[in-house]
């Protein structure tokens, strides 16, 4: 252990420890997509002011280095590509422990059985007759967690964490549940990846339910006419809520959402059938609530005509992300729902400047 010689005074006391530390770069935050990587760093927590965002092909080892030594410093929190994400709805006993609930989940897919897990519990179910718990468990593989580690750290980067888009992306938008009744909003998120899509259900910041869906929105995204153009229209679309005796919380004005249109066009019937059964599962765990309203995160939401065809087919208020409206100088760089992930993770884990 280190100690500072007699009479000499201890830098800590003095306050140039914490001082230090107010100066320190903050982590940089990286996304895999399914074909790209998009970094992003924010000067702090306080000012939220965007310090450099940078998007290349995930397999190109070079551009990568070049990326990250544009960054200050080399701290980085990477989050795995929604396609490489586990995660599982369990019902379990109330006392059961962490190897009963792993081998549960290794019987739905073995993947579990070498994975590194969460275990969030959403709420007790079956009354005092039967009790269980309903737990949202999320894993990533430990050869995965590895192999992206090695890639960031061979490219000059230091990992200190690494994260999920699952949560991420609901922590871009920590901003909207800061007034009193804020956690009466239920949201669905739904961040839709190149190969993948993850649906997330909030109950203010509060993830109480996850689901990922194997999708590819390339081809919708090159043939859609109408593209994210990041000119938000704030009002949302209206919903009928008389018709069910759910709560339901409306916000007029949300910031750093866009609100999609009416529309008449069909969805595939395999993800109209995937997302109804989503909110079937919701609507089981929590009858007391709807869900206001959806998010369309991920650079397959910049098809602004397949979101507002999903919100429409769903009857739900849709609404395009566009995190940039939370950090200073993004608006021009780092614009639009693809960059949700990144924006959640500067935020979640920007350290506070003195």
């Amino acid at each position: 252990m280190y100690r500072t010689p007699l009479g000499t005074p201890n830098l800590e006391d003095m306050g140039l420890r914490w001082l230090t530390h107010s100066f320190a770069s903050q982590p940089i935050a990286i996304h895999f997509g399914s074909d790209v990587v998009r970094m992003m760093q924010i000067h702090s927590s306080k000012e939220r002011k965007l310090q450099s965002a940078v998007e290349v092909v995930s397999t190109d080892s070079g551009a990568i280095k070049i990326a990250l030594s544009s960054f200050k410093g080399t701290r980085c929190v990477v989050s795995i590509s929604s396609s490489e994400v586990l995660v599982q709805h369990v019902r379990v006993a109330l006392d059961s422990d962490e190897s009963a609930i792993r081998l549960h989940l290794v019987k739905c897919d073995p993947r579990w059985g070498d994975a590194e897990i969460r275990n969030v519990s959403i709420t007790t179910t079956g009354g005092s007759s039967n009790p269980k718990q309903e737990i949202l468990c999320v894993g990533i593989e430990r050869q995965k967690t590895c192999e992206l580690i090695e890639k960031i750290e061979s490219a000059g980067g230091e990992v200190i964490a690494v994260t999920v888009p699952l949560y991420a992306s609901i922590r871009a938008f920590d901003q909207l549940y800061r007034r009193d009744g804020d956690e009466k909003i239920t949201s669905l998120l739904i961040d839709m990846d190149e190969n993948a899509s993850m649906v997330m259900i909030a109950h203010g910041a509060n993830c109480v339910f996850a689901h990922r869906l194997d999708t590819n929105t390339k081809s919708q995204n090159a043939t859609s006419d109408k593209q994210w153009q990041g000119t938000p229209s704030l009002t949302p679309l209206s919903s009928d809520s008389s018709k069910t005796d759910f709560e339901r919380r409306c916000e007029s004005q949300p910031r750093g959402l866009q609100c999609t249109e009416a529309s008449e066009q069909s969805i595939e019937e395999k993800l109209e059938h995937e997302l109804e059964r989503c909110l079937r599962h919701h609507d089981a765990l929590f009858p007391e609530r709807a869900v206001d309203r959806i998010i369309f995160t991920g650079r397959g939401a910049s098809d602004t005509d397949r979101c507002s065809a999903i919100a429409s087919k769903l009857g739900i208020a849709g609404f395009i992300a566009d995190p940039s409206a939370w950090i200073v100088g993004a608006e021009d760089y780092a614009a639009g729902p693809a960059w949700t992930t990144a924006a959640g993770i500067c935020m979640r884990y920007a350290e506070k400047a003195a």
